[in-house]
């Protein structure tokens, strides 16, 4: 008891009547950085979209791009997603999350299209993927406005996914070959836009110095 009392006083007396005793926050899964893994998965689903409508190959190989977009792309951006959350990055989960879906519901639409999931005729088909196309593109554009407070390379990587999906959503209606594949490229800048993000984010996590740089915004403080 003697012994409790003391060790009670000692404590007492390291800890100044009044001082403000700092506890660290409890986190959890909140170490590293989430958007190494957004780049990365982004990367390969852009790079899938972008060798799938430029034609490059037959177009039986397109639904190679179902399993990439869901189980790839999609799932791994809903845990980059998650992750960011947990860090309390709101504006890096919301645009991960919503690329998430895009990548998830397109995946969803082609299976449904080469199923006839949702009765779709298949004369209707290109109107359905130009709908999508053209949602996405709006909320893409919406980007554009913070973006300039960001690197340039983000605002380049996001208006090239507006100009894909325009380009994609315009050769969909008008059922021209040539502003799809134009699209399809336009999918591969943006697959580049992510591999020099991700060698940036990769760089920067093992201590290196941040290569390649990403620009400077358009707008400073």
């Amino acid at each position: 008891m003697a012994d409790t009392q003391a060790d009670s006083a000692h404590a007492s007396a390291e800890i100044p009547h009044g001082a403000t005793i700092n506890i660290p926050d409890i986190r959890i899964g909140a170490g590293g950085e989430p958007l190494a893994l957004g780049a990365s998965v982004f990367m390969v689903g852009a790079l899938t979209f972008g060798m799938a409508f430029t034609g490059v190959f037959p177009a039986g190989a397109t639904g190679a791009a179902v399993p990439v977009a869901i189980f790839t792309s999609g799932l791994a951006l809903f845990l980059t997603a998650l992750w960011g959350l947990f860090r309390g990055e709101t504006v890096l989960s919301a645009i991960f999350g919503t690329v998430a879906g895009l990548f998830v519901s397109f995946g969803v639409l082609l299976l449904g299209l080469y199923h006839n999931w949702f009765a779709i005729p298949a004369a209707s088909a290109p109107s359905a993927e130009a709908i999508f196309f053209i949602a996405f593109a709006c909320w893409f554009a919406l980007l554009l406005v913070p973006s300039v407070k960001l690197p340039l390379l983000y605002t380049i990587a996001i208006s090239a996914v507006v100009a894909s999906l325009s380009l994609a959503a315009a050769g969909e209606l008008a059922a021209k070959p040539g502003l799809l594949q134009t699209a399809g490229a336009g999918f591969l800048v943006v697959s580049f836009c992510l591999a020099l993000l991700l060698t940036n984010a990769n760089t920067t996590a093992v201590g290196m110095k941040p290569w390649p740089p990403l620009g400077k915004p358009l707008r400073g403080e």
